[in-house]
């Protein structure tokens, strides 16, 4: 680019800075991925936009519904020239004034709402050092901001740069809770060391008005008798200072014309006991603008930290996933006489359902299905011990009716009154005979080699809700071309997107249709049947199947 014009913007707060125009597209609107974020009523959340073409910059509105205007008239598409006065909206609450590029630029004005400096003289007054001083430090802070790496770094650096601008004692901030009450997260001396909140003492008076109001309140010992005035002076302070914490919140359906809905998060309070000099208009803007951007920095802090935790808590949630599926049983079975097949998919990282297939010592093959109530890490711990105590107990012998039995007592025992869980466990031998128990579980499917179809369900109750408990053994026997289909509930409670349950008939003639397939086609069918219904929609819970086919 030939030339580099400017942007003189004064915010809110009164604070001015000077912009370069060095993109040949700058735009400017209400979102952060503006190149000039404007917090304004007026403007829109991409409002416009100056472009630099054929050697002239152009002020051009991006659809904006409250408008663009350019010394006080609309435009749409126009040339910029030095001192242009830019409006968003047709509020004026941020001014900004194109400057072109072979003019000076003053940064601080004689208005009353910016910092003041008389540029003209050969030396500044103590006043005007001392505004440059604190705008300084304000920009200091800022650039501060972009390294803190904690919320506690944000607040920390907060309390240290308000304190000094407001050249007050000390520094405290509170922030409001999910209960909405205010909370101490910090406080500090002008020292820069932490003061313990037991050694706070604050003029709850102010913090309640600035709470109410959502302005600053500034109170010095001489003003007119209040009940605010009355706290400062009953705690022996000189001067108190409380402003509020804000935060825009950008919504993704705001239209152009929506204000950003304000929320408070909290305040800052300053308070001196020692008799300080007056705080001048500009220090007590360059203190709110320093707080509104410390909200800003706070919650982008906050929201990067609690993303850095939910990632490093879904890793561990991932490593828990791998370790449950290293610690999963074989998902087939397969002899002379039969096959079996088994699936589970979770809907978190980790399932509360499990099934084991294992190989007895007799030759005979154990087979359970079990749904564990609840969902997350709770239920994937207690199916691990769970199945620990199936395999022990099989591996020892033990029918389908003692496994039961001695799981439900370990889990009344160890475990909380509400974690229970629902089981099918049933042996299979080599001659077809089939011994299981349905602890409340979904009865399995047997379908027939001829069409028939029937319920292995008993009567039993879940498994670690009631000490008193009692299992009992049912007994068939299958033959060539039968089929045995377990599942958890989280194939027949599968909801499409018309609100319809997969359920228990459609699954019942899926299965009874399926006879002619080995195992492990009957348990693709049904769960590709069951991706088809849902229509990918992300699962309700998790879930299990188990294939079994008599050959």
């Amino acid at each position: 680019m030939e030339k580099t014009a400017r942007l003189k913007v004064t915010d809110a707060f009164g604070v001015q800075k000077i912009l370069p125009l060095l993109k040949p597209v700058f735009t400017i609107g209400r979102k952060v991925d503006n190149d000039l974020q404007v917090m304004s009523n007026g403007a829109s959340r991409h409002h416009g936009s100056i472009i630099y073409e054929n050697g002239v910059y152009l002020l051009v509105d991006t659809g904006s519904k409250r408008g663009t205007f350019i010394n006080g008239e609309r435009v749409e598409r126009t040339e910029l020239h030095h001192l242009d006065r830019i409006s968003l909206g047709g509020v004026d609450d941020y001014q900004i004034q194109f400057i072109a590029s072979d003019a000076p630029v003053e940064l601080f004005s004689s208005a009353a709402t910016g910092p003041q400096v008389a540029s003209a003289e050969p030396r500044l007054s103590a006043t005007a050092k001392e505004q440059l001083k604190n705008l300084a430090r304000y920009v200091e802070v800022n650039q501060a901001f972009k390294f803190s790496l904690t919320p506690n770094d944000v607040l920390r650096l907060i309390v240290d740069a308000a304190v000094e601008l407001a050249a007050a004692e000390r520094g405290l901030i509170l922030l409001i809770n999910q209960e909405g009450k205010l909370t101490f997260k910090v406080a500090r001396d002008n020292k820069r060391n932490n003061v313990p909140r037991k050694d706070f003492a604050l003029s709850t008076s102010i913090v309640k008005q600035v709470v109410r109001k959502q302005q600053t309140a500034v109170l010095k010992v001489g003003d007119e008798p209040s009940d605010t005035a009355h706290s400062v002076m009953f705690l022996g302070l000189r001067t108190a200072i409380c402003v509020p914490l804000i935060r825009f919140q950008m919504q993704d359906k705001m239209d152009a014309t929506s204000d950003g809905r304000r929320e408070l998060i909290g305040v800052l309070y300053l308070d001196s006991r020692a008799v300080t000099g007056k705080l001048s208009q500009t220090s007590l803007k360059l203190l709110e603008s320093l707080a509104f951007e410390a909200s800003k920095a706070f919650e982008n802090v906050r929201l990067m930290h609690e993303s850095q935790e939910k990632q490093k808590l879904e890793r561990e949630f991932q490593t828990a996933r791998e370790v449950q599926v290293a610690l999963m049983p074989v998902n087939s079975v397969k002899s002379e006489r039969f096959d079996l097949v088994a699936h589970s998919i979770p809907c978190r990282y980790v399932a509360g359902d499990f099934y084991d297939l294992m190989r007895l010592p007799d030759g005979r093959v154990a087979l359970t299905l079990a749904d564990v109530s609840g969902k997350g890490i709770s239920a994937a711990l207690l199916a691990a011990v769970a199945q620990g105590v199936i395999e022990a107990q099989f591996s020892a012998g033990h029918s389908p009716a003692e496994v039961a039995g001695t799981l439900n007592r370990v889990i009344v025992n160890r475990s909380d009154a509400n974690r229970f869980l629902t089981m099918f466990c049933a042996v299979v031998d080599s001659d077809g005979g089939l011994a299981w128990v349905n602890a409340g579980h979904n009865p399995s499917i047997l379908a027939r080699r001829d069409g028939q179809t029937e319920e292995l369900a008993t009567k039993s109750l879940v498994v670690g809700a009631f000490d008193f408990a009692e299992y009992h053994v049912s007994h068939t026997r299958l033959g060539p071309g039968d089929v045995v289909f377990s599942f958890s509930d989280g194939v027949t409670e599968a909801v499409n997107s018309s609100g319809e349950l997969f359920g228990d008939e459609r699954l019942l003639e899926l299965v009874r249709t399926s006879v002619s397939l080995t195992a492990e086609k009957i348990k693709d069918r049904v769960l590709e049947e069951l991706l088809a219904f849902t229509s990918g929609l992300p699962q309700g819970d998790d879930v299990t199947v188990v294939a079994l086919t008599m050959k």
